[in-house]
């Protein structure tokens, strides 16, 4: 296939916005598609740094073929562009990678790490969440990160993966430019017939600070997705969860999130969330994390919804925000 036919294709699938246009080339062997989402958002709050236009746009690619009977190749690439700045594209995610049925798959590049595996049973809320348990983009491999090499595979309910990042610098100074600290994870799920799954996840990230203790954190979850019922809980715990090029150091953190949702079954939905995070240097504990989510939304169709989520946090001097937005996906 020519790259011009490729590109005229993708083009056309991101004017049209039509769902029957995300399959933009198949044949035998080879199959690309194109999604995306536009979310048109406003945050109501008392903080100024807060309130205001949130809207952003994603557009993907995935890309799949066949290597032999048994063996796949795979692509990624994902790219977000917020209306509010006038920044460049943000690149989400580019990877590539090998693939086999029976024995998983390995790829490398911008991608998640294993930790997410587990750290998204509770991050399923409409706008917030995901602030608690450790996880974070280019934060030691645990979230999006760039460098990661990652094998995953899945067998008789199980799901396992592990990551090794080559380049952990991400956020270091000008000063440590050169510099490079790694990271690893590993995180494994199980899923009963009845619909609880239960989860376990470790990850550790050196940091470029002299003696400083790598940043280690682990998570324990369980959820349940049955009969329009969403409920979610986990626990995670570690130390120097700080940005690696800072000086925190003998530092130890607990974190628990929670979310629980029931979906009517007419296109109406509701959830709910729990974030707290605690630090504790020597013998004073402070919260870094504590705040409560509210929300609705209202499914269309399969493409688009509108939705609202209150945030009431409960750490003294941040202010509440109020999440409105109408989202459009293909």
């Amino acid at each position: 296939m020519k790259k011009t036919l490729l590109t005229s294709a993708i083009l056309a699938a991101f004017a049209s916005g039509s769902v029957s246009a995300a399959e933009v080339y198949k044949d035998e062997t080879h199959s690309v598609d194109v999604y995306g989402k536009i979310q048109g958002m406003y945050y109501d709050s008392k903080d100024k740094g807060e309130e205001g236009d949130q809207s952003y746009f994603r557009l993907g690619v995935k890309a799949k073929s066949s290597v032999s009977e048994s063996v796949y190749a795979f692509g990624r690439y994902e790219v977000e562009y917020a209306a509010n700045t006038n920044d460049d594209l943000d690149v989400r995610l580019g990877y590539a990678g090998l693939g086999n049925k029976q024995y998983g798959a390995l790829s490398y590049g911008r991608q998640y790490g294993a930790y997410t595996l587990v750290a998204d049973f509770t991050d399923v809320l409409y706008e917030f969440g995901g602030d608690a348990s450790g996880t974070g983009t280019d934060a030691f491999g645990t979230g999006k990160a760039d460098s990661l090499l990652k094998y995953a595979v899945e067998f008789n309910g199980a799901t396992f993966e592990a990551n090794y990042q080559l380049d952990n610098n991400y956020e270091a100074d000008k000063s440590k430019v050169g510099e490079t600290a790694t990271s690893y994870g590993l995180a494994a799920t199980y899923g009963f017939d009845f619909g609880v799954n239960v989860g376990a996840a470790y990850n550790s990230g050196e940091r470029l600070t002299p003696n400083a203790g790598d940043a280690e954190m682990t998570a324990l979850a369980i959820n349940y997705d049955a009969n329009g019922v969403y409920a979610a809980l986990l626990y995670s715990f570690g130390e120097n969860w700080g940005k690696k090029a800072t000086s925190i150091n003998n530092t130890d953190f607990t974190a628990f999130e929670a979310a629980l949702g029931y979906d009517f079954g007419n296109g109406f939905g509701v959830l709910a969330g729990y974030n707290k995070q605690e630090a504790e240097v020597g013998n004073v504990t402070t919260d870094t994390v504590d705040y409560y989510t509210f929300g609705a939304q209202y499914k269309y169709n399969k493409q688009f919804a509108v939705l609202a989520e209150y945030k009431s946090d409960q750490i003294k001097g941040n202010e509440d925000i109020l999440a409105l937005a109408a989202v459009y996906k293909f």
